[in-house]
């Protein structure tokens, strides 16, 4: 019974993936923002957009992804959006390589555009 369970506990770590994700509000605006949509939230790699923008906060997440990057950037919206960010400029992507899985993390700053 005990190497049962042992054995079934083992299963179970080997196909969960881990993700950590986090984002930090700076109080820079003393505004808060409503949560916005993560599908609708635009990414760039460089601070250089077409539009004026506020800076929010940091976000950053790192997930067990293996080589697909793209759902450590989906992580990375969803931590945006609940700042009320309409971008993520200065995308930032690292591969950390794990002994069953590469984790990668992606860092970047939540701005709000001034309409």
């Amino acid at each position: 019974m005990k190497m049962k369970i042992q054995l079934m506990l083992i299963v179970g770590v080997l196909f969960t993936s881990c993700s950590t994700v986090a984002h930090l509000q700076t109080d820079d605006l003393k505004q808060n923002y409503s949560v916005t949509n993560p599908d609708q939230i635009e990414i760039y790699s460089t601070d250089k957009v077409d539009e004026n923008y506020s800076v929010i906060g940091e976000v950053v997440s790192s997930v067990d992804a293996g080589r697909d990057a793209s759902i450590s950037v989906k992580y990375l919206k969803k931590e945006a959006a609940k700042l009320g960010a309409d971008a993520i400029i200065n995308l930032r992507l690292e591969i950390g390589q794990g002994y069953w899985t590469n984790a990668i993390k992606a860092t970047g700053t939540a701005v709000k555009f001034n309409n």
